[in-house]
């Protein structure tokens, strides 16, 4: 009987095992059920979660409100070698000029303008169209330097693609501006629009080169068939040379068929924005000197290239919605004598030359500039040698009928946004100017009367700018401008911002 007891519990205790089991499981499953119901809340959740700030907290967007355009058409016509003094005191030069100085009335001007160091058609006019200095935008020279053989090269800065920095006619192409450009430097291969860029060497000796260059590059004219239409064009504008002026008479050419370019552009295909450049008064200056009959005769006739691109503006009825702007690039000097860097090194025994006067090795090299040099040193690192070269020309800086005006060092070059690879800058004393020569006497003959190149804090160098038509205050008057300004400026007109430039937007002389 207590066996048969026994058997029953055991019995009965496997049956609670079992109901204990049953249970258990059917908790087993209710669990699984909730720990994935659990899941898909949690996913869900954390979905939401994610989702939630794109619906109630949209992408980050840069709240600064778009620029309100002002003018839909700018002309940049820059005129090389304009002086300050050249607009500032025509009256008592008697020099008539009623396009520029009508302008300059109805507009806006600056008393004075700082170029760039140096002074020179290259580094100004890559500083005009980017707003940044040398330094930044690679253009440190009319002509590249070649360190291996320590001379110039004979081919001047050229393509657009050597200016490192971003330039207006990018911007504004960008911008969904038509673009156009006309003998303007360095955009030849630029991607404007409507382009006939010039390689103009105004240094050329012989008549082969100046007829080479002195002339639309063909190979860079866009579109192609622009070059036949301009021809055609210039059948029906003929250019008559002034006797008086017969030295120049291929650079007022030029000038005539930059001019007649530019105004058949603006009524053919209306850019939005036009530049173009006019050399033949800078050339005049250097030829017949400052102030000659011959130079003014020059600027008047830069004055009548103007009134043919504002008059084209008029027929194009453009007038009303068209900012003009008349900026140059350099001023110029007086000079009556020429300083040769290279000899005083030559002779210390610094660099060595063939019977030709060619550089066949050098230690240390100077690059002239017209108004100024840079020495380079074959190892840039080598501070005792460029302390001693130094030296060597302190000793002419200290003499009383010295030169050099000035020796401009490394940190000083650098704040001026020069070439950084140079060891240090001359500038030259009045009425001196600088040569690439390395044979011969240190003090030489001057070639021409008159030169560019110098310290741009020189009153000489001052510069020009008149700012006139759509959206300018007129009768403003800026004492000081600089030519960084004119990027950030024109970029302003369109509405656009140059974020890359130096300089400021001239807010003073736009009407809001």
């Amino acid at each position: 009987m207590r066996i048969n007891e026994e058997k029953q519990r055991r019995g009965e205790n496997v049956e609670v095992r079992k109901e204990f089991h049953r249970r258990l499981a059917g908790a087993s499953r209710y669990f699984r059920i909730f720990r994935i119901l659990l899941f898909v809340l949690l996913s869900g959740a954390v979905v939401a979660q994610n989702t939630k700030p794109q619906s109630q907290k949209p992408e980050k967007k840069d709240n600064k409100p778009k620029l309100d355009q002002i003018s839909s058409h700018v002309i940049i016509i820059s005129v090389s070698g304009l002086r300050a003094n050249d607009i500032n005191k025509t009256d008592s030069r008697q020099i008539r000029i009623p396009t520029i100085q009508t302008l300059r009335a109805q507009g806006a001007y600056a008393v004075n303008v700082e170029s760039v160091y140096p002074s020179l058609t290259g580094p100004a006019h890559a500083t005009i169209v980017t707003g940044t200095l040398p330094a930044d935008h690679g253009i440190a020279s009319d002509f590249p330097f070649d360190e291996q053989s320590g001379t110039q090269s004979q081919e001047l800065h050229f393509q657009s693609k050597e200016i490192k920095t971003e330039t207006i006619w990018d911007l504004a192409k960008r911008g969904g501006f038509i673009t156009s450009a006309v003998g303007f430097p360095l955009t030849a291969g630029a991607t404007i629009d409507f382009n006939l860029p010039v390689n103009f060497d105004e240094n050329s000796s012989s008549e082969a080169e100046a007829t080479r260059t002195q002339s639309f590059s063909q190979s860079h004219v866009q579109p192609p068939e622009l070059q036949n239409q301009f021809t055609q064009q210039l059948k029906t504008d003929l250019f008559v040379e002034n006797k008086k002026l017969k030295e120049i008479a291929k650079d007022q050419k030029l000038d005539f068929s930059k001019a007649v370019a530019a105004a058949y552009l603006i009524e053919k295909h209306r850019p939005n924005l036009l530049m173009v450049n006019f050399s033949s008064f800078a050339r005049a200056e250097q030829r017949y000197g400052l102030s000659s009959p011959e130079s003014v005769a020059a600027l008047e006739f830069v004055d009548d290239l103007i009134k043919k691109i504002v008059d084209s503006v008029k027929r194009g009825e453009l007038m009303n919605e068209t900012t003009l702007i008349v900026v140059s690039d350099y001023g110029v000097m007086r000079v009556d004598q020429v300083f040769n860097p290279n000899c005083v090194l030559a002779k210390k025994g610094l660099l060595m030359v063939d019977g030709q006067g060619r550089i066949t090795s050098w230690q240390a090299v100077a690059q002239t500039f017209g108004g100024s040099a840079a020495i380079f040193i074959q190892n840039p690192q080598d501070e005792k040698t460029s302390r001693e070269i130094e030296k060597v020309f302190n000793e002419y800086f200290e003499k009383p009928d010295s030169p050099l005006w000035r020796i401009i060092s490394r940190r000083e070059s650098s704040q001026l946004g020069a070439d950084p690879h140079a060891a240090f800058y001359l500038d030259a004393a009045p009425l001196y100017a600088m040569s690439p020569r390395a044979n011969g006497s240190i003090i030489s003959k001057v070639p021409e009367r008159a030169a560019h190149g110098y310290l741009p804090s020189r009153s000489e160098m001052r510069t020009t700018l008149i700012i006139s038509g759509k959206g300018i205050k007129q009768g403003t008057k800026i004492e000081y401008a600089r030519l960084i300004d004119i990027a950030p400026t024109v970029a302003r007109l369109f509405g656009l911002e140059m974020r890359t430039a130096r300089g400021r937007v001239l807010s003073e002389v736009i009407a809001q």
